[in-house]
């Protein structure tokens, strides 16, 4: 079996009815997708992706009345859904009992979310139930945000690639659990900052502390020490200019490296140079990284070394997958 690209989305529910997960692209990144209601093809995504049965799943909705089929809402989501949906910010919340427990790996909370994207939203609305749908590319591996990524990482599983293009975003969504409404509690950093979402909220957002890390990670997916790996060894330092390796790996990265900086620099690059952005563009940072990942992944380099990003809106998003994805930091 070999995956088409560019089925449409009549297909793509076509295929779904059938049992059959189809990938998908969203805002953030392209993800696996299966109807909610049917055990056996969320079987099959844990299985495609070779995921643990202990990480859970987030359930796409289209809209509040599918929210409230999976999820009892609360005041604080209420808020947050008339502002940051449909959009890239994923809510813990108390589930319904209809939720099978395979989703939630056997957890009394779901996480949800509304995507934007135009071709996800007309499956879900032809569909008419919700969608799981974990980002598109196996375990614990770096997110795909075309579907040639999804094709190059999955093509000879799935069956079906609804091609939406590049993903506008290119990193997952923001977390945020309300299990506990006087204790918000961001789980995951993403497109939607802290700040903003504590000036809808009106009140402060606390962070996981080392005490609830593991609590955490049960509770969402994105969140293990080790995640969004490429296959090269992935290096991360404070900046790449000046940077001087350790001496066990002074050869190798002088030699069989490639290099992504924060921002173009200012001279002409070597053929094993990039960057993230033209002109410190965290947005632009973030849509690129994956796709820049994903190349390099492919480039046949002993190692890639990549910089750390300003630590303000999403470029907390971004260091925080870089520090997931590398094999070692010097910072």
């Amino acid at each position: 079996m070999r995956a088409a690209i560019g089925c449409s989305p009549e297909e793509a529910v076509a295929q779904l009815k059938q049992g059959n997960p189809v990938a998908l692209p969203t805002e953030t990144v392209y993800g696996l997708v299966a109807p909610l209601w049917s055990e056996d093809a969320i079987l099959k995504v844990y299985t495609f992706k070779q995921r643990p049965l202990n990480n859970p799943l987030i359930v796409h909705v289209l809209d509040e009345c599918q929210l409230d089929q999976v999820a009892y809402v609360n005041a604080q989501a209420t808020k947050l859904v008339n502002v940051f949906w449909p959009g890239p910010l994923t809510l813990i919340l108390p589930k319904k009992l209809s939720v099978p427990l395979i989703v939630t790996a056997q957890q009394s909370s779901v996480a949800v979310r509304a995507p934007s994207s135009p071709l996800f939203r007309k499956v879900l609305a032809l569909l008419g139930t919700p969608l799981v749908a974990p980002s598109a590319n196996k375990f614990q591996q770096v997110s795909p945000t075309c579907a040639q990524h999804v094709m190059h990482g999955m093509g000879d599983t799935i069956s079906y690639i609804l091609d939406g293009g590049p993903c506008s975003l290119g990193i997952e969504s923001t977390i945020l659990s309300l299990l506990d409404e006087q204790h918000p509690t961001l789980l995951r950093y993403g497109p939607i900052s802290k700040e903003s979402l504590e000036n809808v909220l009106e009140q402060s957002i606390h962070m996981p502390t080392a005490d609830t890390s593991d609590h955490a990670t049960k509770l969402c997916p994105g969140l293990f020490k080790k995640h969004y790996s490429p296959h090269t060894p992935l290096y991360l330092v404070d900046k790449l200019q000046g940077f001087k390796p350790p001496q066990h790996l002074e050869q190798q990265f002088k030699q069989q490296s490639a290099y992504i900086f924060f921002t173009r620099p200012q001279r002409t690059l070597t053929e094993k140079e990039f960057y993230l952005t033209e002109n410190e563009d965290l947005t632009e940072a973030a849509a690129n990284l994956f796709a820049t990942l994903q190349y390099l992944d492919q480039r046949h380099f002993q190692s890639i070394w990549i910089e750390k990003v300003p630590p303000k809106g999403i470029g907390y998003a971004i260091n925080d997958r870089l520090n997931r994805a590398a094999q070692d930091c010097f910072l």
